[in-house]
């Protein structure tokens, strides 16, 4: 499999760092959208190989402040992130796209899909929930909801790491674990993604707190947001994990595929929020491509 790196200028200076996977000529691009202070290789080499072996070229990359992209020391909202993957799409000369985000890159998706229809072919969402307001969002929480997430929040900042990866591992295994839900975590996998914190970065390790900003603003808005669903006439496909810890299934892919026309959701039985596994990888790779081809003509 073919792998090309390529750096994409974005407005008011920096640039993205992407890589393609599969052949350039693909009608069926595929961009992978990662989550919140995520780089590029949250996608591992053998999900992306996976789906460009079935036709695809798959497009992942580093967001703004993380891996090996640039951008200004500024602040900013999620829309911003959103100009960021269609400069990657003009970059690319794609038209339209297949698009597949994670966590925040799903709330990432969502906005796309609502304002620039025309360049999503279908969009999936991981362990995402709506990023407008809906009522079952609205709900109070209950105790066990409450129990959850304060569990989870816990666990994630007491994650303090330094800057050397060794004795920084454990604390971010700690975090992975509880984010995976219930199916056993690859460490040679998190290893891995972990020490590229450390290794394939240009920024220090650490909280990211501009993404932090962008999603606590993302919660903050969703009553605004409440007409983005109407907007959106995507074909959408939810994964959401039974055992999502950080975004509740009730109030996440659940509460997203009710208020979306085309949605289907796949609730998938003891995953979390991540997938440090590779048989968990597959198992949503091989929900993906089913979706995506019923749309290829497009």
């Amino acid at each position: 499999m073919n792998f090309y790196s390529k750096s994409v200028d974005i407005p008011a200076g920096g640039a993205l760092w992407t890589e393609s996977i599969g052949e350039s000529g693909s009608s069926s691009p595929i961009l992978l959208i990662s989550g919140a202070g995520a780089h590029a290789h949250f996608w591992s080499d053998s999900f992306c190989s996976y789906l460009a072996e079935k036709n695809h070229l798959v497009i992942r990359y580093d967001h703004r402040d993380i891996g090996l992209s640039f951008a200004s020391s500024e602040d900013y909202l999620i829309d911003v992130l959103v100009q960021d993957a269609l400069e990657i799409l003009y970059a690319y000369g794609i038209a339209s796209v297949h698009l597949i985000g994670h966590s925040m890159g799903g709330y990432m998706g969502q906005l796309l899909a609502g304002q620039y229809p025309e360049k999503v072919r279908t969009l999936t969402t991981i362990s995402a929930g709506p990023l407008g307001e809906t009522p079952q969002i609205s709900l109070p929480y209950s105790n066990e909801e409450k129990q959850l997430l304060y569990e989870t929040w816990r666990i994630m900042l007491r994650n303090r790491p330094s800057q050397e990866f060794e004795e920084s591992f454990n604390g971010f295994l700690d975090v992975w674990t509880r984010l995976s839900g219930k199916i056993p975590v690859d460490e040679a996998m998190a290893r891995e993604y972990t020490r590229e914190l450390y290794t394939r970065s240009n920024y220090p390790v650490g909280v990211h707190a501009r993404h932090v900003k962008v999603m606590q603003k993302v919660v903050e808005d969703m009553g605004a947001n409440k007409a983005i669903f109407e907007k959106i006439q995507t074909p959408v496909l939810v994964i959401q994990g039974q055992e999502d810890y950080l975004v509740l299934p009730e109030r996440g892919g659940r509460a997203l595929t009710k208020v979306l026309p085309k949605a289907q959701l796949a609730l998938i039985p003891k995953m979390g929020h991540l997938f440090f596994n590779q048989e968990m990888e597959r198992k949503i790779a091989d929900l993906i491509l089913p979706f995506l081809s019923q749309y290829e003509s497009k």
